[in-house]
């Protein structure tokens, strides 16, 4: 058991997740839970490559069972301060028209952005409690959110819904762990993220019209590096060529 403080990211993927793992590693030993094995396994293989310390662990963060096995891996590994930790996990929902929708949709959806967040933070909130009285560290959980957690969007109910009750979640938690020393932050991602799976969206726009996940990556270290008098509990980010 190593007696570092550590970083937890749940929900690494291809854009956002694996530039935070990344920035993250910079500066701690990484915890990495994905869905996909694949992924998470030569992200880490990435980080270990580059001098950094990661490991990755399989893990369905909507479910509790799932989320505490990774978990108690976790604490065997790296200890019990948490530095920071990071959950970018989603549902992404195919826009269909409400009529199409059915119970399902909107409980899957829930289920991931919601109900998982919930479990991340129970499951994290006790390790970052850890570092709380840390002189240079404040320790910090944050959630990612989208557009849709202040726009909503015809045919995205199942997505709009959960990411709207995700940043309520936020909000309530940075309430109530800041007096504790805890610092809870909700990213609003207001636009389209450069990464392999959004090459056809705007494809005739400026490559500045979709937003740089390392440029994601460094406002979420920001974030962490912000001392208790000054706690953001929410930014957005959007690209500046963007008319909304």
């Amino acid at each position: 058991m190593s007696s570092k403080p550590f970083a937890i990211i749940a929900g690494v993927g291809a854009g956002t997740g694996a530039a935070v793992a990344k920035k993250f590693a910079k500066e701690y030993p990484v915890a990495l839970l994905a869905r996909s094995e694949q992924f998470a396994d030569s992200l880490a293989a990435e980080i270990n490559a580059e001098g950094g310390s990661a490991v990755s662990y399989k893990a369905d963060v909507s479910d509790e069972t799932s989320i505490e096995a990774a978990m108690n891996q976790i604490r065997i590994a790296f200890g019990t301060k948490c530095a920071a930790a990071v959950f970018n996990a989603s549902s992404r929902p195919f826009p269909k028209p409400f009529s199409w929708q059915s119970p399902y949709d909107l409980r899957h959806g829930l289920d991931i952005s919601l109900i998982g967040a919930f479990l991340f933070a129970k499951a994290t909130l006790p390790l970052l409690l850890n570092m709380a009285d840390d002189d240079e560290i404040v320790p910090t959980l944050i959630f990612t959110g989208a557009t849709a957690s202040v726009k909503a969007n015809a045919w995205l109910q199942p997505f709009n819904i959960p990411k709207h009750a995700l940043r309520g979640l936020a909000q309530t938690l940075y309430d109530e762990f800041k007096p504790k020393g805890v610092h809870v932050a909700h990213v609003i991602i207001d636009g389209v993220i450069r990464m392999p799976l959004t090459w056809w969206l705007k494809p005739f726009s400026s490559w500045h019209a979709k937003l740089d996940p390392n440029a994601i990556a460094q406002s979420y270290w920001l974030l962490h590096k912000q001392h208790i008098p000054h706690l953001s509990q929410e930014i957005c980010i959007r690209p500046f060529s963007e008319k909304w």
